[in-house]
């Protein structure tokens, strides 16, 4: 399989396991708020009994004219009860919305805090997704870039080509006008003490007027893409005797 096949196969199994850990935080998180409604919904459903036995009394006390003392105690008695029983389950339901208040709203902003983050993880792929596919189209590009400068210096040799070199010239001034507005930039080689991690020492040549480990030639030219290597420039140094 080739690197490009590796690098999306790769990504797409990051993506695959990063939404599966968001699709099952969402899932806990809507399980717990579930089964708090469901404790709600259990109080809502007694507080209704209470509601149904206090509308049958109002109901007996309308319609009865008359009522024995001992109705109107029995009455009262559960008149009382109720009470008491309603009492009981609004301060259940005032301690169970006191506390779970505060734990719902941590819940929320903690689901809040990791969908934000995996707006950014995704942004942030996104961006190095497109930036990956512009290297390899860069890459890709380099060569033709080079035949067209070598193309160059071989027509200044020819007099005749003076036409030429001018328009293919201006073509290469193009691209890199379009290269640099891409955030493509030169490698600055020759000269330059040699570094690792930008320049690719093709030859070394013994020279005396320059420091040991200098760039003296440009064998072929490296790039940066927004500050990363993507091809580094093949050089030749000097060293000593």
């Amino acid at each position: 399989m080739s690197t490009d096949s590796n690098k999306g196969v790769s990504r797409k199994e990051e993506l695959e396991e990063r939404i599966g850990g968001l699709l099952n935080e969402v899932r806990v998180c809507s399980k717990v708020v579930g089964a708090e409604i469901g404790k709600l919904t259990s109080m809502k459903g007694e507080l209704s009994g209470l509601v149904k036995e206090s509308t049958r009394i109002k109901m007996t006390l309308n319609e009865e004219q008359e009522l024995s003392e001992d109705e109107l105690e029995e009455i009262s008695d559960t008149v009382e009860i109720l009470e008491e029983e309603f009492e009981t389950k609004r301060r259940k339901t005032e301690e169970v919305l006191a506390g779970k208040e505060k734990e719902y709203l941590t819940a929320l902003q903690y689901l809040k805090a990791e969908f934000e983050n995996y707006k950014r993880r995704a942004e942030k792929e996104k961006q190095e997704f497109a930036d990956w596919r512009i290297e390899c189209f860069i890459q890709d590009l380099m060569p033709i870039k080079d035949a067209l400068e070598v193309a160059i210096g071989h027509a200044k040799e020819n007099a005749q080509s003076e036409g030429l070199v001018r328009g293919v010239e201006m073509t290469v001034q193009q691209l890199n006008e379009l290269l640099r507005r891409e955030g493509i930039e030169e490698i600055k080689a020759e000269g330059a003490q040699f570094d690792p991690f930008r320049h690719e020492v093709v030859s070394k040549e013994v020279v005396k007027n320059h420091p040991e480990n200098t760039v003296i030639e440009v064998v072929r030219k490296g790039y940066l893409f927004r500050g990363k290597v993507i091809r580094p420039a093949m050089v030749k140094i000097a060293i000593k005797e």
